[in-house]
Protein backbone atom coordinates (compact mmCIF):
# COMPACT_ATOMS: atom_id res chain seq x y z
CA UNK A 1 0.00 0.00 0.00
CA UNK A 2 2.87 2.42 0.67
CA UNK A 3 3.14 4.85 -2.23
CA UNK A 4 -0.38 4.03 -3.44
CA UNK A 5 -2.76 6.91 -4.15
CA UNK A 6 -6.41 6.02 -3.55
CA UNK A 7 -9.01 7.69 -5.75
CA UNK A 8 -6.20 9.80 -7.19
CA UNK A 9 -6.29 11.80 -3.95
CA UNK A 10 -5.14 10.02 -0.78
CA UNK A 11 -1.43 9.19 -0.97
CA UNK A 12 -0.43 6.46 1.50
CA UNK A 13 2.87 7.38 3.17
CA UNK A 14 3.13 5.26 6.32
CA UNK A 15 1.55 2.22 7.99
CA UNK A 16 0.23 3.00 11.45
CA UNK A 17 -1.30 -0.31 12.46
CA UNK A 18 -2.37 -3.75 11.37
CA UNK A 19 -4.99 -6.15 12.72
CA UNK A 20 -6.88 -9.29 11.77
CA UNK A 21 -8.89 -7.72 8.96
CA UNK A 22 -7.89 -4.08 9.00
CA UNK A 23 -4.92 -1.84 8.29
CA UNK A 24 -4.44 1.81 9.24
CA UNK A 25 -2.28 4.24 7.29
CA UNK A 26 -1.15 7.83 7.43
CA UNK A 27 -1.92 9.57 4.15
CA UNK A 28 -1.78 12.97 2.51
CA UNK A 29 -4.78 14.60 0.89
CA UNK A 30 -3.37 15.78 -2.46
CA UNK A 31 -6.57 17.68 -3.35
CA UNK A 32 -6.34 20.20 -0.52
CA UNK A 33 -3.92 23.12 -0.13
CA UNK A 34 -0.81 22.12 1.81
CA UNK A 35 -1.60 18.39 1.37
CA UNK A 36 -2.77 17.89 4.99
CA UNK A 37 -2.42 14.56 6.74
CA UNK A 38 -5.37 12.20 7.12
CA UNK A 39 -5.87 8.67 8.43
CA UNK A 40 -6.97 5.89 6.06
CA UNK A 41 -8.46 2.66 7.42
CA UNK A 42 -8.58 -0.25 5.02
CA UNK A 43 -10.90 -3.15 5.78
CA UNK A 44 -10.17 -6.47 4.09
CA UNK A 45 -12.94 -9.03 4.73
CA UNK A 46 -10.65 -11.79 3.33
CA UNK A 47 -13.62 -13.78 2.12
CA UNK A 48 -15.29 -14.56 -1.18
CA UNK A 49 -18.50 -15.57 0.55
CA UNK A 50 -21.23 -13.36 -1.04
CA UNK A 51 -23.15 -13.22 2.24
CA UNK A 52 -20.13 -11.95 4.19
CA UNK A 53 -19.34 -9.36 1.53
CA UNK A 54 -22.94 -8.17 1.27
CA UNK A 55 -23.36 -7.95 5.06
CA UNK A 56 -19.99 -6.25 5.44
CA UNK A 57 -20.98 -3.65 2.87
CA UNK A 58 -24.27 -2.96 4.66
CA UNK A 59 -22.54 -2.57 8.02
CA UNK A 60 -19.84 -0.43 6.45
CA UNK A 61 -22.38 2.01 5.00
CA UNK A 62 -24.32 2.06 8.24
CA UNK A 63 -21.28 2.71 10.40
CA UNK A 64 -19.90 5.33 7.99
CA UNK A 65 -23.11 7.26 8.47
CA UNK A 66 -22.71 7.02 12.25
CA UNK A 67 -19.08 8.17 12.08
CA UNK A 68 -20.07 11.07 9.87
CA UNK A 69 -22.65 12.14 12.44
CA UNK A 70 -20.29 11.68 15.40
CA UNK A 71 -17.71 13.90 13.69
CA UNK A 72 -19.95 16.88 14.45
CA UNK A 73 -18.44 16.86 17.95
CA UNK A 74 -15.25 18.89 18.24
CA UNK A 75 -13.47 16.11 20.18
CA UNK A 76 -14.15 13.31 17.68
CA UNK A 77 -12.24 13.05 14.36
CA UNK A 78 -14.32 13.98 11.31
CA UNK A 79 -15.08 11.39 8.64
CA UNK A 80 -13.73 12.83 5.39
CA UNK A 81 -14.63 10.04 2.96
CA UNK A 82 -15.68 6.41 2.66
CA UNK A 83 -15.56 4.21 -0.43
CA UNK A 84 -15.03 0.69 -1.76
CA UNK A 85 -12.29 -0.44 -4.15
CA UNK A 86 -11.60 -4.03 -5.26
CA UNK A 87 -13.82 -5.52 -2.51
CA UNK A 88 -11.87 -3.61 0.16
CA UNK A 89 -13.54 -0.86 2.19
CA UNK A 90 -11.87 2.44 3.09
CA UNK A 91 -12.55 5.13 5.69
CA UNK A 92 -10.72 8.45 5.58
CA UNK A 93 -10.68 10.42 8.81
CA UNK A 94 -9.20 13.62 10.18
CA UNK A 95 -5.63 13.31 11.50
CA UNK A 96 -5.26 14.53 15.09
CA UNK A 97 -1.87 15.96 16.00
CA UNK A 98 -1.04 15.22 19.62
CA UNK A 99 0.06 12.51 22.03
CA UNK A 100 -1.84 9.43 23.15
CA UNK A 101 -2.87 9.42 26.80
CA UNK A 102 -0.44 6.55 27.57
CA UNK A 103 2.33 9.15 27.72
CA UNK A 104 0.66 10.79 30.71
CA UNK A 105 -0.03 7.50 32.49
CA UNK A 106 3.51 6.51 33.43
CA UNK A 107 3.65 3.34 35.50
CA UNK A 108 4.26 4.20 39.15
CA UNK A 109 3.33 7.88 38.83
CA UNK A 110 0.04 9.12 40.25
CA UNK A 111 -2.24 11.92 39.12
CA UNK A 112 -3.67 14.49 41.48
CA UNK A 113 -7.35 14.47 42.35
CA UNK A 114 -7.88 17.65 40.34
CA UNK A 115 -6.28 16.19 37.21
CA UNK A 116 -8.41 13.04 37.46
CA UNK A 117 -11.59 15.08 37.79
CA UNK A 118 -10.60 17.18 34.76
CA UNK A 119 -10.01 13.95 32.82
CA UNK A 120 -13.38 12.50 33.84
CA UNK A 121 -15.28 15.63 32.85
CA UNK A 122 -13.47 15.85 29.50
CA UNK A 123 -14.11 12.25 28.45
CA UNK A 124 -17.58 11.89 29.94
CA UNK A 125 -18.80 14.95 28.05
CA UNK A 126 -17.66 13.27 24.82
CA UNK A 127 -19.40 10.05 25.86
CA UNK A 128 -22.56 11.91 26.69
CA UNK A 129 -22.77 13.02 23.05
CA UNK A 130 -21.74 9.60 21.68
CA UNK A 131 -24.38 7.78 23.71
CA UNK A 132 -27.04 10.31 22.66
CA UNK A 133 -26.37 9.13 19.10
CA UNK A 134 -27.14 5.58 20.29
CA UNK A 135 -23.51 4.53 19.83
CA UNK A 136 -21.35 2.48 22.22
CA UNK A 137 -17.64 3.03 21.64
CA UNK A 138 -16.57 -0.36 23.10
CA UNK A 139 -12.82 0.27 23.13
CA UNK A 140 -12.07 3.20 25.41
CA UNK A 141 -8.45 2.95 26.55
CA UNK A 142 -5.48 5.34 26.87
CA UNK A 143 -4.27 4.50 23.34
CA UNK A 144 -7.61 5.69 21.92
CA UNK A 145 -7.49 9.09 23.65
CA UNK A 146 -5.25 11.76 22.11
CA UNK A 147 -4.26 14.95 23.89
CA UNK A 148 -4.67 17.39 21.01
CA UNK A 149 -1.65 19.66 20.58
CA UNK A 150 -3.62 22.74 19.56
CA UNK A 151 -5.84 23.09 22.64
CA UNK A 152 -4.82 20.30 25.08
CA UNK A 153 -8.27 18.72 24.89
CA UNK A 154 -8.78 14.95 24.74
CA UNK A 155 -10.00 13.49 21.45
CA UNK A 156 -11.71 10.08 21.31
CA UNK A 157 -10.66 7.96 18.33
CA UNK A 158 -11.12 4.47 16.83
CA UNK A 159 -14.87 3.91 16.73
CA UNK A 160 -16.43 0.60 15.82
CA UNK A 161 -16.99 0.46 12.06
CA UNK A 162 -13.93 -1.61 11.22
CA UNK A 163 -14.22 -3.65 14.43
CA UNK A 164 -17.84 -4.63 13.81
CA UNK A 165 -17.21 -5.83 10.28
CA UNK A 166 -14.01 -7.62 11.31
CA UNK A 167 -15.87 -9.40 14.10
CA UNK A 168 -18.65 -10.39 11.71
CA UNK A 169 -16.23 -11.84 9.18
CA UNK A 170 -14.29 -13.65 11.91
CA UNK A 171 -17.38 -15.12 13.53
CA UNK A 172 -18.71 -16.39 10.21
CA UNK A 173 -15.35 -18.07 9.63
CA UNK A 174 -15.50 -19.89 12.94
CA UNK A 175 -13.32 -17.45 14.91
CA UNK A 176 -14.36 -15.33 17.86
CA UNK A 177 -13.22 -11.74 18.26
CA UNK A 178 -14.37 -9.74 21.26
CA UNK A 179 -14.54 -6.03 20.45
CA UNK A 180 -12.56 -4.25 23.14
CA UNK A 181 -9.28 -4.41 25.05
CA UNK A 182 -8.65 -6.79 27.99
CA UNK A 183 -8.22 -4.89 31.22
CA UNK A 184 -10.54 -2.05 30.19
CA UNK A 185 -13.41 -4.29 29.06
CA UNK A 186 -16.17 -5.32 31.53
CA UNK A 187 -17.55 -8.85 31.72
CA UNK A 188 -20.79 -8.20 29.78
CA UNK A 189 -18.83 -6.72 26.88
CA UNK A 190 -16.41 -9.64 26.88
CA UNK A 191 -19.39 -11.95 26.41
CA UNK A 192 -20.64 -9.92 23.44
CA UNK A 193 -23.36 -7.89 25.20
CA UNK A 194 -21.97 -4.35 25.67
CA UNK A 195 -24.07 -1.69 27.39
CA UNK A 196 -23.75 2.08 27.35
CA UNK A 197 -22.22 1.93 30.81
CA UNK A 198 -19.60 -0.52 29.53
CA UNK A 199 -17.90 2.64 28.27
CA UNK A 200 -18.31 4.22 31.72
CA UNK A 201 -16.54 1.18 33.23
CA UNK A 202 -13.53 1.76 30.94
CA UNK A 203 -13.32 5.47 31.80
CA UNK A 204 -13.45 4.65 35.52
CA UNK A 205 -10.63 2.15 35.15
CA UNK A 206 -8.42 4.69 33.40
CA UNK A 207 -9.08 7.12 36.27
CA UNK A 208 -8.13 4.44 38.84
CA UNK A 209 -5.01 3.66 36.81
CA UNK A 210 -4.13 7.37 36.93
CA UNK A 211 -4.63 7.59 40.71
CA UNK A 212 -2.74 4.38 41.56
CA UNK A 213 -0.09 4.29 38.83
CA UNK A 214 -1.00 0.62 38.24
CA UNK A 215 -2.25 -0.99 35.02
CA UNK A 216 -5.81 -2.40 35.22
CA UNK A 217 -4.63 -6.00 34.73
CA UNK A 218 -2.41 -5.67 37.80
CA UNK A 219 -5.05 -4.26 40.16
CA UNK A 220 -6.08 -6.74 42.89
CA UNK A 221 -9.63 -8.10 42.86
CA UNK A 222 -11.80 -9.81 45.45
CA UNK A 223 -11.76 -13.56 44.70
CA UNK A 224 -15.51 -13.95 45.24
CA UNK A 225 -17.06 -10.70 44.00
CA UNK A 226 -14.42 -9.55 41.44
CA UNK A 227 -14.56 -6.10 43.03
CA UNK A 228 -11.44 -4.06 42.26
CA UNK A 229 -9.54 -3.51 45.53
CA UNK A 230 -7.74 -0.24 44.83
CA UNK A 231 -8.49 1.96 47.85
CA UNK A 232 -5.45 0.67 49.72
CA UNK A 233 -3.19 1.73 46.84
CA UNK A 234 -3.78 5.48 47.28
CA UNK A 235 -3.40 8.02 50.07
CA UNK A 236 -7.06 8.48 50.98
CA UNK A 237 -6.19 11.73 52.81
CA UNK A 238 -5.54 13.34 49.41
CA UNK A 239 -8.58 11.94 47.60
CA UNK A 240 -12.13 12.88 48.53
CA UNK A 241 -14.25 9.94 49.71
CA UNK A 242 -16.99 11.07 47.30
CA UNK A 243 -14.64 10.67 44.30
CA UNK A 244 -13.55 7.22 45.50
CA UNK A 245 -17.22 6.21 45.77
CA UNK A 246 -17.93 7.53 42.26
CA UNK A 247 -15.07 5.52 40.75
CA UNK A 248 -16.08 2.39 42.65
CA UNK A 249 -19.58 2.67 41.22
CA UNK A 250 -18.26 3.32 37.70
CA UNK A 251 -16.28 0.04 37.76
CA UNK A 252 -18.86 -2.18 39.47
CA UNK A 253 -18.61 -5.74 38.18
CA UNK A 254 -22.38 -5.94 37.57
CA UNK A 255 -23.48 -3.33 35.01
CA UNK A 256 -26.77 -2.89 36.89
CA UNK A 257 -24.85 -1.45 39.86
CA UNK A 258 -23.03 1.15 37.75
CA UNK A 259 -24.15 4.63 36.72
CA UNK A 260 -26.54 4.21 33.81
CA UNK A 261 -25.43 7.31 31.90
CA UNK A 262 -22.51 9.69 31.49
CA UNK A 263 -24.81 12.51 32.63
CA UNK A 264 -25.28 10.78 36.00
CA UNK A 265 -21.54 10.62 36.59
CA UNK A 266 -21.07 14.24 35.52
CA UNK A 267 -23.74 15.33 37.99
CA UNK A 268 -22.05 13.38 40.80
CA UNK A 269 -18.74 15.11 39.98
CA UNK A 270 -20.46 18.50 39.88
CA UNK A 271 -21.81 17.81 43.38
CA UNK A 272 -18.26 17.26 44.65
CA UNK A 273 -17.01 20.49 43.12
CA UNK A 274 -19.85 22.49 44.61
CA UNK A 275 -18.93 21.58 48.18
CA UNK A 276 -17.08 24.11 50.31
CA UNK A 277 -14.27 21.65 50.88
CA UNK A 278 -13.39 21.52 47.17
CA UNK A 279 -10.58 24.09 47.41
CA UNK A 280 -7.71 23.74 49.87
CA UNK A 281 -7.66 26.26 52.66
CA UNK A 282 -4.76 28.73 52.44
CA UNK A 283 -3.54 27.73 55.88
CA UNK A 284 -2.60 24.29 54.51
CA UNK A 285 -0.75 25.64 51.48
CA UNK A 286 2.62 26.29 53.16
CA UNK A 287 2.80 22.93 55.04
CA UNK A 288 1.94 21.10 51.83
CA UNK A 289 4.59 23.01 49.91
CA UNK A 290 7.16 22.14 52.59
CA UNK A 291 6.16 18.47 52.47
CA UNK A 292 6.45 18.46 48.66
CA UNK A 293 9.95 19.94 48.91
CA UNK A 294 11.03 17.26 51.39
CA UNK A 295 9.66 14.50 49.17
CA UNK A 296 11.39 16.01 46.13
CA UNK A 297 14.76 16.03 47.93
CA UNK A 298 14.14 12.44 49.09
CA UNK A 299 13.46 11.33 45.51
CA UNK A 300 16.67 12.99 44.30
CA UNK A 301 18.64 11.26 47.03
CA UNK A 302 17.13 7.82 46.44
CA UNK A 303 19.45 6.74 43.56
CA UNK A 304 22.53 7.54 45.69
CA UNK A 305 21.13 5.61 48.65
CA UNK A 306 20.28 2.64 46.43
CA UNK A 307 23.75 2.68 44.91
CA UNK A 308 25.34 2.45 48.38
CA UNK A 309 23.29 -0.55 49.44
CA UNK A 310 22.81 -2.28 46.07
CA UNK A 311 25.40 -5.08 45.73
CA UNK A 312 24.80 -5.40 41.95
CA UNK A 313 27.95 -4.74 39.92
CA UNK A 314 27.96 -1.32 38.27
CA UNK A 315 30.02 -0.19 35.32
CA UNK A 316 31.31 3.38 35.41
CA UNK A 317 32.64 5.08 32.26
CA UNK A 318 35.51 6.41 34.41
CA UNK A 319 36.86 2.85 34.67
CA UNK A 320 36.55 2.06 30.95
CA UNK A 321 38.73 2.81 27.95
CA UNK A 322 36.91 3.97 24.82
CA UNK A 323 37.59 3.70 21.10
CA UNK A 324 36.13 5.76 18.26
CA UNK A 325 33.79 4.39 15.59
CA UNK A 326 33.20 6.57 12.54
CA UNK A 327 31.10 6.00 9.43
CA UNK A 328 31.52 8.77 6.82
CA UNK A 329 28.77 7.26 4.64
CA UNK A 330 26.22 8.09 7.34
CA UNK A 331 28.13 11.09 8.80
CA UNK A 332 28.28 9.68 12.34
CA UNK A 333 31.04 9.31 14.93
CA UNK A 334 30.72 7.82 18.41
CA UNK A 335 32.80 6.60 21.36
CA UNK A 336 32.32 2.99 22.47
CA UNK A 337 33.96 0.81 25.15
CA UNK A 338 36.99 -1.13 23.93
CA UNK A 339 35.66 -4.14 25.80
CA UNK A 340 32.46 -4.13 23.71
CA UNK A 341 31.91 -5.80 20.36
CA UNK A 342 30.57 -3.96 17.35
CA UNK A 343 28.84 -5.04 14.16
CA UNK A 344 28.79 -2.67 11.22
CA UNK A 345 25.54 -3.27 9.32
CA UNK A 346 24.94 -0.46 6.82
CA UNK A 347 21.62 -1.79 5.57
CA UNK A 348 20.07 0.83 3.21
CA UNK A 349 16.60 -0.75 3.53
CA UNK A 350 16.30 -0.88 7.32
CA UNK A 351 18.59 2.09 8.00
CA UNK A 352 20.61 0.07 10.55
CA UNK A 353 24.16 1.44 10.68
CA UNK A 354 25.97 -0.24 13.58
CA UNK A 355 25.33 -1.95 16.90
CA UNK A 356 27.50 -2.39 20.02
CA UNK A 357 27.16 -4.86 22.87
CA UNK A 358 29.19 -6.12 25.88
CA UNK A 359 31.55 -9.03 25.20
CA UNK A 360 30.24 -10.65 28.38
CA UNK A 361 27.19 -11.70 26.37
CA UNK A 362 29.44 -14.29 24.77
CA UNK A 363 28.32 -16.32 21.78
CA UNK A 364 24.78 -16.84 23.03
CA UNK A 365 21.84 -15.00 21.56
CA UNK A 366 20.65 -13.94 25.01
CA UNK A 367 19.94 -10.22 25.13
CA UNK A 368 21.89 -8.30 27.77
CA UNK A 369 22.42 -4.80 26.43
CA UNK A 370 22.82 -3.15 23.02
CA UNK A 371 23.39 0.32 21.63
CA UNK A 372 22.19 0.77 18.03
CA UNK A 373 22.49 3.63 15.54
CA UNK A 374 19.92 3.90 12.78
CA UNK A 375 19.62 6.48 9.99
CA UNK A 376 16.26 6.65 8.25
CA UNK A 377 15.69 8.54 5.00
CA UNK A 378 12.48 10.57 5.00
CA UNK A 379 10.35 10.35 1.88
CA UNK A 380 9.13 13.89 2.46
CA UNK A 381 9.84 16.79 4.83
CA UNK A 382 8.61 16.05 8.37
CA UNK A 383 8.86 18.07 11.56
CA UNK A 384 10.36 16.64 14.75
CA UNK A 385 6.96 16.93 16.44
CA UNK A 386 5.21 14.99 13.67
CA UNK A 387 7.84 12.27 13.64
CA UNK A 388 7.75 12.02 17.44
CA UNK A 389 3.96 11.72 17.60
CA UNK A 390 3.93 8.95 15.00
CA UNK A 391 6.83 7.06 16.59
CA UNK A 392 5.47 7.18 20.13
CA UNK A 393 2.05 6.07 18.92
CA UNK A 394 3.71 3.12 17.14
CA UNK A 395 5.50 2.11 20.36
CA UNK A 396 2.25 2.14 22.31
CA UNK A 397 0.26 0.25 19.66
CA UNK A 398 2.74 -2.42 18.55
CA UNK A 399 5.02 -3.29 21.49
CA UNK A 400 3.50 -5.92 23.76
CA UNK A 401 2.76 -4.59 27.27
CA UNK A 402 4.16 -1.21 26.28
CA UNK A 403 4.72 1.29 29.11
CA UNK A 404 6.04 4.79 28.51
CA UNK A 405 8.22 5.83 31.48
CA UNK A 406 9.37 9.21 30.17
CA UNK A 407 9.06 11.30 27.01
CA UNK A 408 10.60 14.75 26.64
CA UNK A 409 12.51 17.07 24.28
CA UNK A 410 16.32 16.92 24.49
CA UNK A 411 19.47 17.45 22.39
CA UNK A 412 21.45 14.99 20.29
CA UNK A 413 24.75 16.15 18.80
CA UNK A 414 23.61 19.72 19.61
CA UNK A 415 20.48 19.23 17.47
CA UNK A 416 16.88 19.46 18.77
CA UNK A 417 15.82 15.90 19.59
CA UNK A 418 13.29 13.83 21.52
CA UNK A 419 13.95 11.14 24.12
CA UNK A 420 11.59 8.30 25.06
CA UNK A 421 12.15 5.68 27.74
CA UNK A 422 9.80 2.72 27.61
CA UNK A 423 9.51 -0.97 28.39
CA UNK A 424 7.59 -3.96 27.10
CA UNK A 425 7.90 -7.52 25.90
CA UNK A 426 9.85 -8.26 22.72
CA UNK A 427 10.83 -11.67 21.34
CA UNK A 428 10.23 -13.27 24.72
CA UNK A 429 12.30 -10.73 26.69
CA UNK A 430 11.14 -8.09 29.14
CA UNK A 431 13.06 -5.15 27.70
CA UNK A 432 13.60 -1.53 28.65
CA UNK A 433 14.71 0.97 26.02
CA UNK A 434 16.01 4.53 25.79
CA UNK A 435 15.64 6.01 22.31
CA UNK A 436 16.62 9.47 21.07
CA UNK A 437 15.96 10.78 17.57
CA UNK A 438 16.75 13.97 15.70
CA UNK A 439 16.26 15.24 12.15
CA UNK A 440 18.93 16.60 9.81
CA UNK A 441 19.05 16.95 6.02
CA UNK A 442 15.77 15.06 5.52
CA UNK A 443 17.08 12.12 7.56
CA UNK A 444 16.21 10.82 11.02
CA UNK A 445 19.18 9.87 13.21
CA UNK A 446 18.19 7.42 15.95
CA UNK A 447 20.32 6.04 18.77
CA UNK A 448 18.83 3.37 21.01
CA UNK A 449 19.97 1.69 24.21
CA UNK A 450 18.14 -1.60 24.82
CA UNK A 451 18.60 -3.97 27.75
CA UNK A 452 16.79 -6.66 29.64
CA UNK A 453 14.77 -4.80 32.24
CA UNK A 454 16.80 -6.34 35.08
CA UNK A 455 20.07 -5.26 33.40
CA UNK A 456 19.00 -1.77 32.30
CA UNK A 457 20.55 0.23 35.17
CA UNK A 458 23.74 -1.84 35.02
CA UNK A 459 24.81 -0.45 31.63
CA UNK A 460 22.85 2.81 31.60
CA UNK A 461 25.76 5.10 32.52
CA UNK A 462 27.93 3.67 29.73
CA UNK A 463 25.08 3.95 27.23
CA UNK A 464 24.51 7.60 28.17
CA UNK A 465 28.23 8.32 27.71
CA UNK A 466 28.03 6.80 24.22
CA UNK A 467 24.89 8.77 23.38
CA UNK A 468 26.45 12.03 24.59
CA UNK A 469 29.53 11.38 22.44
CA UNK A 470 27.57 10.89 19.21
CA UNK A 471 28.50 13.43 16.54
CA UNK A 472 26.37 13.93 13.43
CA UNK A 473 28.23 15.95 10.80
Amino acid sequence: MLGTTLRGRYEIIKELGKGWFAETYLAKDKDLPGNPYCVVKRLKPKSTDPFILQTAKRLFEQEAQVLYQLGNHEQIPRLLAHFQENEDFYLVQEFIEGNVLNLELKTGSKWSEEKVIDFLEDVLNILKYVHQQNVIHRDIKPANLIRRATDNKLVLIDFGAVKQISALAANLQGKTIAIGTPGYMPCEQNSGQPKFNSDIYAVGLIAIQALTGILPDHLPRHPDTNKILWRGLINIKHIKPQLIDILDRMVSYDFRDRYQSASEVLQAIADIKSTKKWRLSKKFAKPLLLLASILFIAVLATPQIIQIFNPQEQYSPADIEFSIYENPSYSVRIKYPQSWKLQQIGDPFTGDVVKFWPRSRGSTNKLTAEVNINVENLKEPTSLVEYTNLSVNEIVQFLNNARIHDSHPTKLSNLPAHEVIYSGKEEGYNIKRLTIWTLKNNQVYIITYTAEESEYDKYLEIAQTMINSLTIY
